[in-house]
């Protein structure tokens, strides 16, 4: 039987992430595994720096990078329950900084959310964790937004 002892779990601290970060914890928990929490930070943007600089409000709600505090309290308050957690903050382009770090760091599996977008959405954006399940050389679980939880457009 296949022992996980390494669990890396990608976060942008979004809802679906948030269900991703939950999952992870509670799989882990029942296997005995560790779990790293990925943020990755993407190269600025020039064309999102260009519209702050004319006052469009466009702005990340993590500027400095930083953990979120909702976030690292919930890992701290985990870790004081037993869990063995760390947390790590790189800069790339996701997909790639993901699967190398799971490579890297010989993580046995990865949990990640999936935002569900679809059609023109999916094609201008593409989707960070279908890249992540295409190229990972270990198994990825895919934790998905339900209908329910997605906001409506309005």
């Amino acid at each position: 039987m296949l022992h996980l002892s390494k669990i890396l779990c990608p976060t942008d601290y979004s809802g679906t992430s948030d269900k991703a970060v939950r999952y992870a914890i509670e799989f882990a928990r029942k296997v005995d595994a560790h779990v790293r929490f990925l943020h990755v930070q993407q190269p600025e943007n020039p064309v999102l720096k260009t519209a702050e600089g004319y006052g469009s409000g466009i702005a990340s709600e993590e500027d400095d990078g930083g953990i979120p505090l909702s976030f690292s309290g919930v890992v701290m308050s985990e870790k004081s329950k037993g869990l063995s957690a760390d947390i790590h903050v790189l800069r790339g382009e996701p997909s790639r900084v993901i699967t190398g770090h799971a490579s890297a760091w010989g993580a046995d599996l990865i949990i990640m959310g999936s935002h569900g977008r679809s059609g023109l959405l999916r094609l201008m954006m593409g989707s960070v964790a279908e890249a992540v399940f295409r190229i990972a050389d270990i198994p990825v679980l895919l934790v998905k937004e339900s209908g329910s939880d997605k906001a409506s457009a309005g």
